[in-house]
C-alpha cells in the first residue's frame, strides 16, 4: 500500500435501519476510498476476518458469517452464569491466526484494567471458546490485538479522558509457551491522540505493507502509523471517510485487493477499498 494512497469505498447490501449494528471493509480502488460492502449485524465492538468468514464482535457475543453470502454460520454467547465465562464483560477487537480467533477483552467499565485475551477455535465452521489468558493490569484497558507479519503480537491498552489519554500504550509481545511476553512499548503520536477527544484508540490492524491503521472511538478516520528506522512509532497520514466510525478494524489478508473491515456500531459491518494515486 503506497504512502500516497487515498482511500476508496463501495457498499454492498445492508439495511438502512439505524438501530442495527454493522461491520465495514476497505480495499484499494482509484480515485478514492469506497465502501464496497455493508451488511446489517449485531456487532457493537468490532470485526475480525479470515479467508472465508467474518466475525461480528459484541460485548459478550460473536457471530460468524460466510464472507460471500453473509449467512450466519455460528454464534457464540458467553454464559455468564457459567464460572468459566462469568468474567466476560467487554470484548473488543479480534484477529484470526492459524484457525484461531484471538479477542481482546476487558471488564470495562466495572474494572477497566482487568484484561484477558480470549481464544476461540474457528476452523471450518466452528466457533468454540478454547482458552482465557490473563493480561497485565498496569498499562490500561485492553482494546485491540493484532499479529505483525514478522510474528510479533501488538496489543493496545487504552487510557480514557482528555488530557490523560496520551498515556494510551501500544505494547509489542512475543507469544511463547502459551504466554504473551512483553518486548517494548510506545505511546501514540500526537496527531492520533488529538483526534480521540476524551476517548482513546479503539482499533488497530497491520497492513501487509507494514503500516499500522488505527481508529478512535467514533470518527470516520483511520490514523496510519509506522515504525521508523529508529524504531519510533510515527504518524504517516490520515485516511478519511472510511465508512466506519471508530471501533475495532481488521485488514483482510486473504484478499487480492487491500480491504479493511470495520463497523458502524449497532448498524453495519462494512468493507472499504483504498485507492492509490
Amino acid at each position: 500500500m503506497s504512502l500516497n494512497r487515498k482511500p476508496f469505498y463501495y457498499l454492498i447490501a445492508f439495511s438502512t435501519l439505524f438501530l442495527i449494528p454493522c461491520l465495514l471493509v476497505s480495499q484499494n480502488i482509484k480515485p478514492k476510498n469506497r465502501v464496497i460492502k455493508k451488511v446489517p449485524t449485531e456487532a457493537n465492538q468490532g470485526v475480525a476476518v479470515d479467508k472465508n468468514y467474518y466475525y461480528a464482535i459484541s460485548n459478550t457475543r460473536i457471530t460468524k458469517h460466510n464472507k460471500t453470502t453473509d449467512e450466519t454460520v455460528a454464534t457464540w454467547q458467553a454464559d455468564t452464569n457459567n464460572k468459566a465465562f462469568e468474567h466476560f464483560k467487554h470484548m473488543n477487537s479480534g484477529t484470526v491466526i492459524g484457525g484461531k480467533l484471538y479477542v481482546a477483552h476487558s471488564r470495562y467499565n466495572i474494572d477497566p484494567n482487568d484484561n484477558t485475551i480470549e481464544i476461540f477455535n474457528v476452523k471450518n465452521e466452528l466457533l468454540e471458546h478454547e482458552e482465557t489468558i490473563p493480561m497485565p493490569r498496569e498499562h490500561g484497558s485492553l482494546t485491540w490485538i493484532d499479529k505483525h507479519s514478522d510474528g510479533s503480537w501488538w496489543i493496545c491498552y487504552a487510557v480514557y479522558g482528555q488530557g490523560v489519554n496520551n498515556k494510551t500504550k501500544l505494547v509489542k509481545y512475543y507469544y511463547k509457551n502459551n504466554k504473551f511476553v512483553e518486548v517494548k512499548d510506545w505511546f501514540f503520536p500526537k496527531e492520533a491522540i488529538e483526534n480521540w477527544g476524551d476517548m482513546s484508540c479503539s482499533g488497530g490492524s497491520w497492513s501487509t505493507e507494514g503500516f499500522l491503521f488505527t481508529t478512535g472511538h467514533d470518527h470516520a478516520n483511520a490514523f496510519v502509523l509506522q515504525l521508523d528506522k529508529t524504531n519510533e512509532l510515527k504518524y504517516v497520514r490520515t485516511e478519511s471517510n472510511m465508512g466506519f466510525y471508530g471501533q475495532a478494524i481488521a485488514w483482510d489478508r486473504f484478499s487480492k485487493e487491500p480491504i479493511l473491515w470495520g463497523i458502524v456500531k449497532r448498524k453495519f459491518v462494512t468493507a472499504t477499498l483504498i485507492s492509490e494515486k
